[in-house]
C-alpha cells in the first residue's frame, strides 16, 4: 500500500494536479498555481471572504459539461479578472469582476468548460487575451 501512495505522490505533480487541490497551469510563457473548484460547495464559495490572492495564483472552476456560465462577486473583496475557457483550454473571453458586485457576469458562449479567476490585470499585464491556450488543465470529473 505504501508503494501505491508513493507512486501517487510522485506522478500526480507530473500530471499538473497536486493532492492538496492545487494545479499548475501554463498560459503562454507564464505559470499560474490555481486552487481547483470542482464540487458545488467549492464553486459556490469560490474566493469569497478572502483578503488577498498571490500574484501568480488563481482559482480554476471545472464544469462537468460545457455551458453558459455566470459569476458574481458576493462577499469577494479582491478585484479579479475572469477568463472563460472552452474544453480545449482556449480563452473565450476575459472579463473584469468588481469587488462585492452582485450583478452576474455572464459568458457570451455556451461552450464554457472552465472558468479561471485571477488578480485584476493579470492577463493584460502579460499580453494574454482571448484565443490564448491554457495548458495543464486537469481532467474533468
Amino acid at each position: 500500500m505504501k508503494f501505491l501512495h508513493l507512486l501517487f505522490a510522485l506522478f500526480l505533480p507530473l500530471a499538473g494536479v497536486w493532492a492538496d487541490g492545487l494545479s499548475k497551469l501554463k498560459i503562454g510563457s507564464h505559470e499560474l498555481i490555481v486552487e481547483l473548484a470542482v464540487s458545488d460547495h467549492e464553486q459556490e464559495t469560490g474566493l469569497m471572504n478572502r483578503t488577498s490572492l498571490g500574484s501568480d495564483q488563481g482559482m480554476l472552476f471545472i464544469f462537468d459539461q460545457p455551458r453558459e456560465a455566470s459569476f458574481w462577486m458576493h462577499n469577494t473583496s479582491i478585484p479579479l479578472d475572469l477568463a472563460y475557457l472552452d474544453e480545449q483550454g482556449e480563452i473565450l473571453e476575459i472579463l473584469p469582476l468588481i469587488p462585492f458586485e452582485e450583478k452576474p457576469v455572464k459568458s457570451k458562449s455556451a461552450r464554457v468548460a472552465y472558468a479561471l479567476e485571477v488578480n485584476r490585470d493579470w492577463f493584460s499585464s502579460r499580453g494574454l487575451k482571448a484565443g490564448t491556450k491554457v495548458q495543464g488543465l486537469p481532467a474533468k470529473p
